[in-house]
């Protein structure tokens, strides 16, 4: 029978956390200046992080012996295993707890760099008037994980005198839309972006309590801003109590082990090897005839390329072992012709755009333009471009230039070291640039989220080729419809004559 390892700094750790807890129950009794408060926040947030790492390192030795307890059915060793973990795991404090109160980061207005008409009134963050206005917390030293941004919000109407004419841009708003962020270009910094909603209230003593999140960061220091999607001129709108809480993450379960037979692996490679036999005379047929076809006719040599491109791409697997024949199928239907690059990465490039940027693929770099899409040119020598989205969005000719600059810079911060699955469409544009839909991992179509910010117009094809570029188009279409009508519109749309009072 296995014996669970009792190392000698449990007993330590015990000690650590049991005075942790009652120097956290004392000082909840009795309030701290808040200078004080913050520094003992860090120091309890040090020694956690600092004892942390060797109890995740014995946490995971104790996940091995259940784990083989299990297998071995002996299940009473592995209950006394698992009780162990839990007394590992309640050594740190959950969301709920005082403790973990304790241990939340503040977000004071006092170290906050404001943007806009963002002020600090005391313990208050207030004055958001401006669209884009903002408070900036610059170098804050996190340990790496998941934090929930928690903080309390007051939003209620100003009054205005009877008989007075309010002007539309100055109503009072039923809400007010922020956006929290990490301020970088770094790698995983574009996925924690999180976007919340304050309620109008009857009530200028009421706060309501806000959770947003959570958000991942991977590395220290980071700089976190949070900004107003729009200005609220015609509302009184207050935040207090800024903190990044801590999130727990629950222990993994060890379930008994399955019953024995064929694994479902094995099942699998049973049937990839018995279709890969079947299909391997018709895949080699069919590319033969391909070539076939390129030779005789050699305005057909791009295409033809891409599509043996793409059937060899499909016949590997990151092994190198061919591929089941529903995968072909699956991919032979909808975007046909298309040449698929996974894994391709965004590069920076002076001449990159919103809407056109390099991107390297094995070694081939290629400038790709996205297709039906249209973001505001920098280059005030396009003006074809410049007319085409000013006349799309209803705009003034001098806010061409800067929305182009947003779009240049929003799609260098979201694409900049993600791997991108990129179908190009065959044949090169007259500037040098190839069509092509670009995916994203959990995200989707990258097309649609510059739609969703305002920074594109969709510009129709001359033409569509087949059922599932129509699906995508159409869906372009109506994202863009439901972006214009936002209360407050994103990008170009809060900018639309169309969107004046």
């Amino acid at each position: 029978m296995m014996t669970p390892p009792r190392p000698s700094y449990f007993l330590s750790l015990c000690l650590l956390a049991g005075g942790l807890a009652c120097a956290a129950s004392a000082w909840a009794q009795k309030p701290d200046p808040a200078p004080l408060a913050v520094t003992r926040a860090g120091f309890l947030r040090q020694i956690m992080a600092d004892s942390q790492t060797l109890t995740d390192q014995y946490e995971r030795a104790l996940t091995k012996v259940e784990q083989e307890l299990a297998e071995a059915t002996d299940y009473e060793e592995a209950r006394l295993v698992q009780q162990r973990r839990a007394e590992l795991k309640a050594l740190y404090p959950t969301n709920d707890t005082a403790q973990a109160q304790s241990l939340a980061f503040p977000l004071l207005p006092a170290q906050a760099r404001f943007i806009g008409s963002a002020e600090t009134r005391g313990d208050l963050i207030t004055g958001w008037r401006t669209g884009g206005s903002g408070a900036e917390w610059a170098n804050l030293r996190l340990s790496p994980g998941k934090y929930y941004l928690e903080l309390e919000a007051n939003l209620v109407e100003l009054p205005s005198l009877p008989g007075t004419l309010v002007p539309g841009r100055s109503q009072p708003q039923e809400s007010a839309v922020f956006e929290f962020l990490e301020v970088s270009l770094l790698a995983g910094a574009a996925e924690n972006r999180r976007s919340f909603e304050v309620k109008l209230s009857h009530d200028d003593t009421t706060f309501e309590a806000l959770k947003i999140g959570p958000v991942n960061f991977t590395r220290s220091p980071v700089t976190l801003r949070l900004t107003a999607a729009s200005g609220y001129p015609g509302n009184l709108l207050r935040l207090r109590n800024l903190r990044l809480m801590p999130m727990t993450v629950e222990a993994p379960t060890i379930t008994s082990p399955a019953p024995e037979g064929p694994s479902l692996d094995a099942l699998k490679k049973s049937l990839h090897d018995a279709l890969t036999t079947v299909q391997k005379p018709i895949v080699e047929s069919y590319l033969e005839n391909i070539r076939q076809l390129s030779a005789s006719n050699p305005t057909l040599g791009d295409a033809a390329d891409a599509e043996i491109k793409r059937l060899l791409k499909l016949m590997e697997t990151s092994r190198g072992q061919a591929a089941g024949p529903l995968r072909l199928l699956g991919n032979n239907g909808g975007l046909n012709g298309f040449e698929d690059l996974d894994g391709a990465r965004f590069i920076e490039d002076p001449a990159n755009r919103g809407d056109r940027f390099v991107i390297d693929h094995e070694g081939r770099r290629l400038t790709i333009k996205l297709l039906w899409l249209l973001c505001a040119p920098l280059d005030e020598g396009d003006k074809d471009a410049a007319k085409t989205f000013t006349q799309h969005f209803r705009l003034g000719s001098n806010d061409i230039t800067p929305l182009g600059r947003t779009a240049q810079e929003f799609t260098a911060g979201y694409l900049e070291g993600k791997a991108l699955r990129i179908l190009v469409r065959p044949g090169k544009n007259k500037d040098g640039t190839v069509n092509a839909l670009v995916f994203l991992p959990e995200i989707g179509l990258y097309q649609n989220v510059l739609v969703d910010q305002g920074l594109a117009a969709v510009i129709s094809p001359k033409d569509r080729r087949g059922m599932m570029e129509n699906g995508l188009f159409d869906s372009l279409l109506e994202r863009e419809k439901t972006a214009r009508r936002q209360n407050p519109a994103p990008g170009a749309w809060s900018l639309s004559e169309d969107s004046q009072p």
